[in-house]
């Protein structure tokens, strides 16, 4: 997987999984490294056989899937929890895997772009993990990749209207401009305050331990899967001419 952007014309650095930016070169190379450490085996893991890593893919699935519902209420954001060893998750996740924190032990993959639900179909084994089909036409699909709108689009809030003609006999009023002017101060204003940064459109795959203990300070502990993903709807329209 290529962590490279294409910043580096405008002498940036940027983490094309991640999206971290870095002044200098140096800085993405230790990134990287840092990115294939993490992706190396350690002494708490272990080697499963592929059968066991293959249950291990249909069971995230299954999960997965059961997120897909046919009614519109159930769009947006999800998280889901699935119970996973470390070993398990990390036959599933090998070589994708983008952050790893020792103090914790937890890991943490980012699927975004283009070709994250090809890329996730060939780590999960499927290539209908993020859909479901339903009756007249409907599907329900996990959210891996939305085109961002173009800035340099003319917003048509700010088109002049084509049946409001400037009268050239029509003396022109300072006050009129004045009060004009301050108008547009404000909605200029007002516009900034209402723009912010949308959330990315990616699929956030993460390993965490959970550790509890009860009144007498006996500790239990297990390894958990969380998924977060954006599910979306849609409706295929078939074409018989």
């Amino acid at each position: 997987m290529s962590l490279l952007s294409n910043n580096t014309l405008c002498k940036k650095f940027e983490c094309g999984t991640c999206g971290k930016i870095y002044k200098r070169h140096s800085g993405l190379e230790n990134h990287i490294l840092k990115v294939k450490e993490a992706n190396t085996m350690r002494p708490t893991v272990y080697d499963l056989p592929e059968k066991a890593i293959e249950e291990t893919r249909q069971a995230l699935v299954y999960h997965i899937k059961e997120k897909l519902k046919k009614n519109s209420r159930h769009v947006g954001g999800v998280r889901i929890m699935v119970s996973c060893t470390e070993s398990q998750f990390f036959g599933v996740f090998k070589g994708y895997i983008h952050d790893y924190y020792p103090k914790t032990g937890n890991y943490k993959c980012i699927f975004k772009g283009v070709s994250s639900y090809h890329t996730l179909s060939n780590v999960l084994g499927d290539d209908n993990w993020g859909i479901k089909y339903f009756s007249q036409q409907q599907q329900t699909f996990v959210l891996s990749y939305q085109q961002s709108p173009n800035p340099n689009d003319p917003d048509p809030l700010q088109e002049p209207d084509p049946l409001q003609e400037h009268d050239p006999l029509q003396e022109h009023d300072p006050l009129q401009e004045s009060l004009q002017d301050q108008n547009k101060t404000s909605m200029h204003t007002a516009k900034k305050r209402r723009i912010y940064k949308p959330k990315p459109i990616q699929i956030v795959i993460c390993w965490k331990r959970k550790t509890k203990s009860d009144v007498r300070s006996i500790v239990y502990s297990s390894g958990f899967i969380f998924i977060n993903f954006t599910i979306s709807r849609t409706r295929v329209i078939e074409n018989f001419y």
